[in-house]
């Protein structure tokens, strides 16, 4: 099930993440090298379910094709994932962490002459 609304903002803001990381989350501009990559939910919004089965998942933001976010595991800790909407239960654990996301946010999509320029930006 996809958690959003008022749930998603609260579990986002229990995360502590900076400003730049959480206007990514409602899909606002922060780097030329996430333009593409972290957009506003909008498979989130669809009357099809598009979150893994057996999961409580909080979209973060999404891209044409995948959606990152994360679920709590038993001990209430995050884990944030990445999946591809069209293999929604073949989703990839990205790390436990922000520093984690961000690195995956990093390797993925981010041009290596803007690495540190990105993580300062996210993790700062």
């Amino acid at each position: 099930m996809m958690i959003l609304g008022d749930k998603r903002q609260q579990m986002i803001n229990a995360l502590n993440m900076n400003e730049s990381l959480k206007k990514l989350t409602f899909g606002e501009f922060v780097h030329d090298e996430l333009e593409f990559v972290c957009f506003k939910l909008k498979y989130a919004f669809e009357l099809d379910d598009f979150s893994p089965k057996g999961i409580d998942m909080v979209p973060l933001w999404e891209s044409d094709s995948s959606i990152t976010g994360f679920y709590l595991d038993q001990t209430k800790n995050p884990v944030f994932i990445h999946y591809h909407i069209e293999d929604i239960d073949e989703y990839k654990i990205i790390g436990k962490n922000i520093t984690d996301l961000v690195n995956f946010l990093i390797h993925e999509y981010v041009d290596y002459g803007f690495e540190d320029e990105v993580k300062k930006l996210l993790l700062n």
